[in-house]
């Protein structure tokens, strides 16, 4: 067969068979090699996980395919991929350029959330407002957060005015997550319930420091609700 017959045969009907081909061996592959727990299936309507992957393409596809930079090509394609653990099932596939943003794709999913879902997301999807919406709709999450996030306990003994009226700057306190994470011991875990997260929107949640080891350079640190 010809290169210009191969390529006369990609049409979406192609397309379809290869993805759900590509689905069914994956679906096979995790049914064989990992068993969830039955405290997760009973818990959960689905467990959706969503990454992104990204890789370089000759530069003569820069115009349809651009790149986000950082290297000698021009041209990427960035796949995003949501996938249902419970299931097996593909949430949602989508291929564009590479210069696309996780954060705003993450937003475009969030129109199949539902009650009893439970999200798990990178740091590249990190948004509060993502976040406030998946609690709203009675949904579960776990993300990674930006280092830059900050981190309130409610003020137990807030100030009141003369009148009554509670003084807004007092009513949250801030927490230094460097400290406490400087506090623990390589490997070491620390849970922190009911903390409310971003400066304005002040989202209840729950914050789980990890300080890695030596082995691994970066501490994490990651909220679920």
């Amino acid at each position: 067969m010809s290169p210009e017959g191969l390529n006369q045969r990609f049409n979406p009907t192609a397309v379809e068979l290869l993805r759900h081909v590509f689905a069914t061996l994956l679906t096979k592959k995790l049914s064989t090699s990992q068993v969830l727990s039955h405290r997760y299936v009973s818990q959960f309507r689905s467990i959706r996980i969503l990454d992104s992957t990204t890789f370089q393409l000759p530069n003569v596809f820069a115009k349809t395919y651009q790149g986000s930079g950082g290297s000698s090509h021009t041209a990427s394609v960035k796949i995003q991929l949501e996938y249902d653990l419970l299931s097996g099932q593909f949430l949602h596939v989508h291929s564009g350029p590479g210069k696309e943003n996780d954060r705003t794709y993450g937003s475009t999913c969030l129109q199949t959330v539902q009650t009893d879902d439970l999200c798990i997301r990178d740091l590249g999807y990190f948004d509060l407002n993502d976040l406030h919406q998946m609690d709203e709709k009675g949904a579960s999450y776990i993300s990674r957060l930006k280092l830059n996030t900050r981190v309130y306990l409610r003020n137990p003994n807030p100030e009141y005015f003369k009148n009554g009226t509670l003084k807004k700057q007092t009513e949250y306190i801030q927490l230094d997550m460097e400290e406490i994470m400087h506090q623990l011991k390589p490997g070491q875990t620390h849970e922190i319930s009911d903390v409310y997260i971003g400066k304005n929107q002040k989202l209840p949640t729950r914050v789980i420091i990890h300080r890695l080891t030596e082995e691994q350079p970066e501490h994490d640190w990651k909220i679920m609700r």
